[in-house]
C-alpha cells in the first residue's frame, strides 16, 4: 500500500486524520506523517486498515477517478 492509497483510503471514508487514526488504532501522528510522506506505510498500519475497511469496487473506482484527475 502507497501513502497515497492509505490517504484515499481515509479521504474515501469521509474521516479527518485524527479520527482515521482512533479507528485505525493508531496515532494521529503516524496518520500525518504517512500521508506528508515522512514515513511509510508499515506492516502493522497495512494490517489494522485492512483488518477495519473492506476495500470493495467502489472503492477501486475512487482510486481510478483520483488517478484520472491527479493526471489533468
Amino acid at each position: 500500500m502507497t501513502n497515497e492509497t492509505f490517504k484515499l483510503i481515509r479521504l474515501y471514508s469521509g474521516m479527518s486524520q485524527r479520527a482515521f487514526a482512533k479507528h485505525i488504532g493508531v496515532s494521529p501522528a503516524t496518520v500525518g506523517l504517512i500521508e506528508a510522506n515522512y514515513r511509510p506505510v508499515s506492516e502493522y498500519v497495512r494490517a489494522k486498515v485492512a483488518e477495519k475497511f473492506d476495500l470493495n469496487d467502489d472503492f477501486l473506482k475512487y482510486i481510478e477517478k483520483y488517478r484520472k484527475l491527479s493526471q489533468i
